[in-house]
């Protein structure tokens, strides 16, 4: 999937669970509201007049309360809660000592009928709600509804219908809905504590948050959460569950994962999804039960860790499963009437924001078959729809997606949109649209290989895309600002470059055409590098403006048919003898000492270095690089190339974090791991190198991600387990440091096993086993529907019995412990052997 559409999984998780608990984001002045529909809470006319159109950044949106007005939901801080006793109010039970002498009641008569009752402050938690904020929930969720209103507005319609009846259901309806969590909670909490009182509180929160309305800013929900009766419910339920603090942080990584070992239920979403058949994933779209159990299942995965999850704790020691969170969410559902129509009216918007276009082009290039892959796993044909919205007449598209152009036709264009397809009732929902064009290949000319190309960034990108949630933003927002680049205000950008080539170009060509056809190509393929589509690339290489624009330099400086092709084959290769800027980069890195790649990785300035070198490199080879030829005969030197990336990069603000990204998603796709082993077995010392070099055990720091405690594992790399232990596992990972990150980046993870060659089993241990597999033989018993197969497991009993024995006897032991053993075994052995038998005989 692109790397903007990554993220929008953790969305449709936290909607469908928030919807599912009586709430979420679409409040009845929700994101509506942000995109210029009139709605309220309580609407029951559909929304009239055009389609939705999103209001100018500068309008004030209509519907969103100001500020300044109190929630109408969330009491305010002044208000006396009505359950938790401010500091300074007289306890209402117990007398103050100076009103009333000590000797006049003993504080034991008084301590087991009156308890102080727990007073919460009202606490500033800007800092946190800032990291919560940070972490691109609001950008996941605001993403969702963004693909939710640019489809249908009957889908808009039915997700603001579901809101509104959740919006009108009262603490009485809840009721019954919590039940099953609630009875968990009540067994728990501390003695003397009102368990009716704290419910009500639970209710009015649950209220609060299905009443709650959305703004950009969150605003009612951060009342929620700062409200002290809430607070004092929450850290009530905390205290049940054997005071486990739950932070915002903590319920971040809950659902959303941690960008490394904890996948949270959106990783474990994914992981679930993305091993889907087609037929599966068919099934899955067509079922709401079946969406339900797979949210339920990845969530049972997530409660059940707790070594991982401090929510995943709480829930526990409270004795809440998964099961019981289903039972809340089945039962929401069955009260509520229109959930069906909204769930799958989100699930549509969902797949618009994960579908990815998979492409086979012919040889001629006059050919496009275009298939969707959600995760990986290729969306069934028959429930897609393929059309031409507009472009050129000469291209032709079918609805199995294939498109066309006639053999006299050099190119033509078109946007085309895929439908997901109702097979009951042949409704069709629009899911994903492109613009493509279609360029006939010319018999001359250097090619691209664009499949080349893709196959070499996949293992990248896939690397990036598994790594830290954050390099993936910092890749999409550098694309984002590159492609944003006005080439009005942004053309000296090419200067260094272009006042080499504007006084060798003939004098009838129109060079403020030529400079913003130019700036416009170099802008375009520079954001190839991430993230490469082949609809993209194939874009690229055929603009009109784009080729004119190489041909005319190309003209210039006497070279022929100078393409994008040569533009890309001098920057990235050709996938076969020449390896471009890009190769000779890695050849440069290959032939370097470890303690040189240290510093590479830590110096900007050397990377630049680095580059600039082997831009020098491909510009010499005029005989095998057309556009080396081309700048070389117009004046452009590798120090005008390297002063014109060294402008863009100046003003491209997340180059710097995009740059350290890509080069750790390198690392961790091409690194490869060294081991060193023990005689023994008990330690590995392990190590990377990268194209061939050792990465420096200065520059990177090993750490034990899960797994045995037994195993311990050092910075350096250092694996070992104690003498007293067979084997263990545990996943190591490594994590490249240097001063210019500040968390470092994971590089390097892998499951390892450690063998100790000098353990000596025990008897025990050798009982233990013989168990162990008379336990598998008794399940094959069960399972058995033959004589034969009966014959053969009590054959295997029979051998079993005498392979223990003899390892008994060759252990080191005392004879008494031996014999005692042996003793064991032929008792084991008996009891199995009698019930196979008696199975034979059928008694």
């Amino acid at each position: 999937m692109k790397l903007g559409n990554k993220v929008t999984l953790s969305a449709l998780a936290a909607v469908l669970a928030v919807t599912s608990l009586g709430g979420g984001a679409l409040g009845d002045k929700g994101f509506a509201g942000k995109v210029g529909w009139l709605q309220t809470a309580n609407a029951e006319e559909p929304p009239t007049g055009e389609p939705p159109v999103i209001e100018l950044p500068g309008t004030e949106p209509p519907i969103i309360e100001p500020p300044e007005t109190e929630p109408p939901v969330v009491e305010p801080p002044e208000t006396e809660p009505p359950i938790v006793e401010p500091p300074e109010t007289e306890p209402p039970v117990v007398e103050p000592p100076e009103t009333e002498p000590p000797e006049a009641e003993s504080p034991e008569a008084e301590l087991p009928e009156i308890e102080s009752p727990i007073v919460v402050q009202p606490y500033d938690d800007q800092a946190e709600w800032a990291r919560l904020l940070a972490s691109g929930i609001l950008d996941r969720v605001n993403e969702l509804f963004e693909a939710l209103a640019a489809g249908d507005p009957s889908d808009f319609q039915d997700v603001l219908n579901l809101r509104s009846e959740i919006a009108s259901l009262g603490e009485s309806d809840y009721e019954p809905l919590i039940a099953p969590i609630w009875s968990k909670i009540a067994g728990k909490l501390p003695e003397g504590v009102d368990g009716e009182a704290a419910k009500a509180n639970l209710l009015k929160w649950v209220k609060a948050i299905a009443s709650a309305r959305y703004d950009p800013e969150l605003s009612e929900f951060k009342a929620i959460r700062r409200d002290p009766e809430f607070i004092a419910m929450i850290r009530l339920i905390e205290t049940a569950g054997g005071g486990v603090n739950v932070t915002l942080q903590d319920t971040a990584e809950f659902l959303l994962g941690d960008g490394g070992a904890r996948k949270g239920i959106e990783g474990t979403l994914v992981d679930l999804t993305s091993g889907l058949s087609t037929m599966e994933l068919a099934q899955l779209l067509a079922s709401q039960e079946k969406l339900t159990e797979v949210l339920i299942q990845a969530t049972d995965i997530v409660v059940r860790d707790t070594d991982n999850y401090k929510v995943s704790q709480l829930l526990n020691n409270l004795g809440i499963t998964s099961g019981d969170i289903g039972n809340v969410v089945r039962g929401l559902q069955r009260k509520l009437q229109k959930d069906e129509p909204a769930v799958r009216a989100l699930l549509i918007a969902y797949i618009r924001t994960v579908a990815e276009a998979n492409v086979q082009i012919s040889e001629d290039g006059r050919e496009h078959r275009y298939s969707l892959a959600v995760h990986g796993t290729e969306i069934p044909s028959f429930l897609l729809r393929w059309d031409k919205l507009s472009g050129d007449p000469e291209a032709n598209v079918t609805p199995e997606g294939v498109v066309t152009i006639p053999g006299d036709v050099e190119s033509a264009s078109a946007v085309i949109q895929a439908s997901l397809v109702n097979p009951l009732n042949g409704a069709t929902k629009t899911i994903f649209k492109l613009q493509i064009t279609l360029t006939a290949k010319q018999a001359e000319g250097e090619q691209f290989p664009i499949e080349a190309f893709i196959a070499r960034m996949s293992p990248i990108r896939d690397a990036l895309l598994a790594g830290d949630p954050s390099d993936v933003r910092a890749v999409r927002h550098l694309r984002d600002e590159l492609a944003g680049l006005d080439a009005a205000s942004n053309l000296k950008l090419i200067d260094p470059v272009w006042r080499r080539i504007a006084p060798r170009l003939p004098a009838d060509i129109d060079q403020a055409a030529l400079r913003q056809r130019l700036f416009e190509a170099v802008r375009a393929a520079g954001a190839i590098h991430y993230d490469p589509q082949a609809s993209e690339l194939q874009t690229v290489l055929s603009d009109s403006n784009y080729r004119a624009a190489m041909l005319t330099i190309g003209e210039a400086a006497g070279i022929k048919q100078l393409t994008m092709d040569d533009y890309l084959i001098f920057w990235f290769g050709d996938g076969e003898g020449r390896g471009g800027v890009e190769g000779e980069i890695r050849n440069i890195i290959s032939g370097m000492k470890p303690s040189e790649l240290a510093r590479l990785l830590g110096s900007s300035n050397r990377q630049e270095t680095v580059r600039n070198q082997a831009i020098a490199a491909v510009l010499s080879r005029t005989e095998a690089y057309p556009l080396s030829a081309a700048l070389t005969g117009l004046g452009v030197r590798s120090d005008d190339i390297g002063s014109a990336i060294a402008s863009f990069r100046s003003k491209l603000r997340n180059d710097e974090l995009a740059a350290v990204a890509w080069t750790a998603a390198t690392i961790r796709a091409e690194a490869v791991p060294t081991v060193d082993v023990a005689p023994n077995g008990r330690q590995h010392q392990y190590g990377l190198t990268f194209l061939g070099v050792e990465i420096p055990p200065s520059v990177l720091k090993w750490t034990k991600v899960s797994g045995s405690k037994d195993v311990n594992v050092s910075a350096s790399g250092k694996v070992t387990i104690p003498k007293k232990i067979a084997e263990a596992t545990a996943v190591i990972q490594a994590v490249w440091t240097n001063s210019s990150i500040r968390s470092g980046k994971v590089v390097f993870r892998q499951e390892v096993t450690l063998v100790n060659g000098d353990y000596v089993r025990k008897v025990d241990d050798i009982v233990k086993e013989m168990k162990e597999k008379l336990g598998d033989i008794d399940r094959r018993l069960k399972g058995a529907e033959g004589d034969e197969e009966k014959v053969q497991l009590l054959l295997e009993t029979i051998q079993l019995n005498k392979d223990t024995v003899n390892e008994i006897r060759a252990a080191e032991a005392p004879k008494r412990e031996k014999d005692k053993a042996i003793g064991e075994t032929q008792k084991l052995t008996l009891k199995m052997t009698t019930r196979i038998v008696q199975s034979l005989l059928d008694l």
